[in-house]
């Protein structure tokens, strides 16, 4: 081999060292991520309403067809405020609410609507740090936007 061919070598192989010991570290610093889970289907998450009182309850899993029927069937009975909200899959979860407290919320994102029956004029009040909301006790199902309801942390009935 000749003095040239060496040093073409020789300089190849210091490249290729100053190479492996400049991306050796960052390769090893990037997070693991692990290939996406197509058979998983969409992120859900659970909504919940705190505390839930003795004869009150949710309806997991509405599919968004039925979700105004389960709110109507929900707040038949005088003295029931119905509470929906989304699931994050396309369902919703119901909450059949009739005591006079102030609840915690957690996983409030979307789809929120609510069938307000309760008597004497009692309304649902939603509120957070930004937005707050008054729905009243009208029989009607009124829906808010998916904004404010991120924003929500509490819920009142009365």
């Amino acid at each position: 081999m000749s003095l040239r061919g060496i040093r073409k070598r020789a300089a190849a192989l210091v490249v290729t060292v100053i190479a492996t010991v400049a991306l050796v570290p960052l390769a090893t610093q990037a997070p693991a991520q692990a290939a996406p889970n197509v058979a998983a289907g969409p992120t859900a998450w659970t909504p919940g309403i705190s505390p839930l009182f003795s004869g009150e309850w949710v309806q997991r899993n509405v599919s968004s067809a039925d979700r105004n029927t389960a709110l109507v069937a929900c707040s038949l009975a005088a003295g029931i405020a119905c509470v929906s909200v989304g699931q994050g899959d396309g369902t919703h979860s119901v909450f059949h609410l009739f005591r006079c407290e102030t609840r915690s919320l957690s996983n409030f994102f979307n789809a929120l609507a609510v069938r307000n029956n309760q008597t004497g004029g009692a309304q649902v009040h939603f509120w957070g740090p930004t937005y707050q909301v008054y729905i009243p006790a009208d029989g009607l199902i009124h829906t808010v936007p998916d904004y404010a309801t991120y924003d929500f942390n509490r819920l009142d009935l009365c």
